[in-house]
């Protein structure tokens, strides 16, 4: 590995496992992060197989030009979090559990908590999901640390980080996790702290366990990189007898996107467009389709977020020899101009 992602020193070694390190491919490879940016925020979902090792750390950078804010006050509601966990005192039974991600009161979080995950840094902001399931309420550190000063700083300003407890380990030693809560998918909502980037990609490192040993596994580290980007339809429309035939492209982040879907309207008058067709998009952008009659044309795509096998190839640089797993993209919706149809 020819550099480290983060140089901060920390206590549980489960952000240390972000350093250099010969990855060792163990049962933890299904590891993903969706990013979705609205008007207020941006939505997180990170996710893996139930049957994957157990997370001891995940951290998510956010891209490289987000802008942040992070004076609000203490007991301020950033958003909704929903997580799933595979109860291991429960038989193993999918438990849910919703709550809210709020802003921690100085002293909410124990100075040793906040050590044995970040060590020495000090946060941006002190985070807590405050969940509840069966009657428990359970409460989950979650930090924003700068990367200022550190060889991922180039990634963007801030990463959010966040440790679990062991599941697996005996039924009564210390810090095991609450009815043996493996989570396996959360999703936040953080509203007002990261601005809109046009494109960008956020990238998580996930540290496992070493399975029933409660010790984070550093040869393990995956990371899992989230692109976003804008989408864009453009048409034109041909004469074709009464009709036309209407093709266009769909892009995002300024290059071909397959996949999308797009309902293509016509009509007599720019003003009333109402004859309708679905098409599908092919996987180098294009989609064409035929109208008996019409004169003016216009095209609404939307595209689901989807596998993005490219961005790992882009973040390659910032994190070496360190495997790069199931890389996504975000969805979209666009629309096109109006066109009149010409020979």
């Amino acid at each position: 590995m020819k550099r480290r992602i983060w140089t901060i020193s920390v206590g549980l070694a489960a952000l240390a496992a972000l350093i250099a390190v010969p990855a060792a491919m163990a049962a933890y490879t299904s590891a993903k992060l969706e990013i979705t940016q609205t008007a207020t925020g941006v939505v997180v979902k990170a996710s893996l197989d139930p049957n994957d090792d157990p997370t001891a750390a995940v951290v998510i950078a956010a891209p490289s030009g987000t802008q942040l804010t992070t004076n609000q006050a203490p007991g301020a509601v950033l958003g909704p979090v929903r997580a799933i966990v595979k109860a291991l005192d429960l038989a193993g039974a999918d438990l849910p559990l919703e709550g809210q991600l709020v802003v921690a009161a100085p002293g909410q979080v124990p100075a040793g908590t906040q050590t044995a995950c970040i060590g020495a840094a000090q946060p941006l902001a002190t985070w807590v999901m405050v969940l509840t399931a069966a009657g428990q309420t359970l409460s989950v550190p979650t930090y924003l640390v700068s990367t200022a000063g550190t060889n991922f700083a180039a990634a963007g300003p801030a990463f959010i980080g966040i440790c679990l407890p062991p599941p697996d380990v005996p039924v009564g030693t210390p810090g095991r996790a609450t009815f043996g809560a493996k989570v396996y998918s959360a999703e936040l909502t953080i509203n007002g702290v990261f601005s809109r980037v046009a494109t960008g990609a956020w990238i998580s490192s996930w540290v496992p366990y070493r399975p029933a040993a409660g010790t984070p596994n550093p040869a393990g580290v995956v990371v899992a990189p989230a692109a976003v980007a804008p989408g864009a339809v453009s048409i034109a429309a041909k004469i074709s007898g009464r009709g036309a035939i209407v093709s266009g492209t769909v892009t995002q982040g300024g290059q071909p996107r397959g996949g999308a879907t797009v309902t293509i309207l016509g009509g007599s008058t720019k003003s009333r467009l109402t004859t309708r067709k679905r098409v599908r998009v092919a996987a180098n952008g294009r989609f064409t389709t035929r109208f008996a009659v019409g004169t003016f044309f216009r095209a609404d795509a939307s595209a689901a977020g989807g596998a993005a096998p490219a961005v790992c190839t882009q973040v390659q640089p910032l994190i070496g020899a360190i495997p790069c797993v199931n890389p996504t993209v975000n969805g979209f919706t666009a629309k096109s101009k109006v066109v009149r149809k010409k020979k």
